[in-house]
């Protein structure tokens, strides 16, 4: 294979591709209109739930300790001194002022918004519930303040719609309110018996995330989450990006008439097909690395919202560079399916089993305790997801190079796999003429015989 024919081609089909604005809007400008639309729609929804009213019908609201708000208790816990001056200490209320208790209000990374907006009922009426003229009902014991100072256990029963979405949000959100209410209730309840407040903490569990605050909570979630998407997401733009010049450079140029041009030529067909896979390659890890671009530069925008690192940026740019096997790879079958094709239009049709085939793939690599191992480094594509996944994130374990090397193994035989198989259709007329078959006859197409 002569390299300077193979790179005067590649540089032949990459200035077409650059000429039309078909393929420049698809790799270019769908990705600018995209990410700005995503970002907007997710500050739409953010600020549509904060502003989202969930109306709790309370029944019996009367029965539930009443008075201010109670101080916090973490001073208290495990003092002894003061144990038995709070034997008289009034349960700390869950509404008040006709609304819930700010302290109780959830605020996790994993609930949903939406402000509880309390709404007293005379009986617990499911029908209000039916109407939607609440979203959750609560029911309170009408005994409630008498039995917990008996030392009873009083019933607080939720009440919501099955199948619609704000009442269960409504439910989610009012359950975990009266949890955190729980937990006050039980400190008071301890400190009126004379035992200390942490009574029931037999021992203390502290956890890496008990000290973070909720903005540093959210911001790990986002890494966790950016490090398993960003790689599929690089996967699905490098396919976008590598599927449409394949067809052009195969199918379009039959449809064109310089196919023959092309094949008359000194060149040889496995110079065709490099210069063809070179500059596929090309397209498609450039549309990878403009995605990234523009990705680094919004989660940029979130970063800076945050006032923490969501971003690991050596290993961003390394596992950017991983997925240049996979830009090959993607380059090869494209390029083996698109000269099946008598046209573009065709063309397309046949790119649909890649789909089938990189999804199942490219999702096995985000599934829970899926890592790169033994077994998974020999899993075309998916090993590739799961060494970018590994490259960005930040770990104190070591780095598992003892599985690249089967990684690229496996990568490099079905590249050559796929870029021999286009090699031979390239070399098969009945393959690169079939759109010249002669009406009445029957010629082969991917998906059965055709007339």
């Amino acid at each position: 294979m002569r390299w300077p024919i193979v790179r005067l081609i590649a540089f032949r089909e990459l200035r077409d591709q650059i000429r039309d604005r078909r393929t420049l809007f698809l790799i270019l400008g769908m990705p600018v209109l995209m990410y700005p639309l995503f970002v907007g729609v997710a500050v739409v929804f953010t600020k549509a739930m904060e502003g989202k009213k969930l109306v709790v019908g309370v029944a019996n609201l009367q029965a539930l300790p009443q008075g201010p708000a109670a101080p916090d208790l973490a001073a208290l816990v495990g003092t002894a001194a003061v144990v038995g001056a709070d034997r008289t200490r009034p349960y700390p209320p869950l509404i008040l002022d006709g609304a819930f208790v700010p302290e109780f209000i959830p605020i996790d990374p994993n609930t949903l918004g939406g402000n509880l907006v309390v709404k007293p009922i005379e009986t617990a009426d499911q029908k209000r519930l039916a109407s939607r003229e609440i979203d959750a009902l609560l029911v309170i014991d009408p005994d409630f303040q008498a039995k917990l100072d008996r030392g009873e256990k009083p019933v607080l029963q939720i009440l919501g719609r099955e199948g619609e979405e704000n009442s269960k949000l409504a439910v989610q959100r009012l359950t975990a309110a009266l949890r955190k209410w729980q937990a006050r209730l039980r400190q008071v309840h301890f400190l009126r018996a004379g035992l200390p407040s942490d009574f029931d903490a037999i021992i203390e569990i502290r956890d890496p995330q008990s000290e973070k605050s909720s903005e540093k909570k959210i911001a790990d979630e986002i890494r966790d989450t950016l490090v398993k998407v960003l790689p599929f997401l690089v996967v699905m733009w490098m396919l976008t990006g590598s599927i449409y010049p394949a067809i052009d450079m195969t199918a379009g140029e039959k449809e064109r008439g310089t196919m023959e041009t092309l094949l008359i030529s000194p060149a040889a067909r496995s110079e065709i097909v490099g210069g063809k896979f070179l500059a596929t390659t090309m397209l498609g890890f450039g549309t990878a690395i403009w995605n990234v671009m523009l990705l680094v530069i919004a989660v940029g925008v979130a970063q800076y919202a945050l006032k923490s690192p969501l971003l690991y940026l050596p290993g961003l740019a390394m596992g950017v560079l991983a997925a240049i096997p996979l830009a090959m790879l993607f380059a090869a079958l494209c390029l083996s399916l698109g000269v099946f094709a008598r046209s573009t239009k065709e063309g397309n049709y046949y790119m649909v089993p890649m789909f089938f085939l990189v999804l199942p793939l490219a999702y096995y690599s985000m599934a829970p305790g899926i890592e790169l191992d033994a077994k998974t480094s020999w899993v075309p594509m998916t090993n590739a997801l799961l060494l970018q996944q590994r490259l960005m994130s930040v770990r104190p374990d070591p780095f598992p190079w003892q599985h690249v090397p089967a990684v690229m193994i496996s990568l490099a035989g079905c590249v050559a796999a796929a870029l021999g198989f286009a090699v031979y259709q390239f070399k098969r007329e009945s393959v690169l003429f079939r759109e010249a078959q002669v009406s009445g006859k029957k010629g082969w197409s991917l998906f059965g015989r055709k007339g």
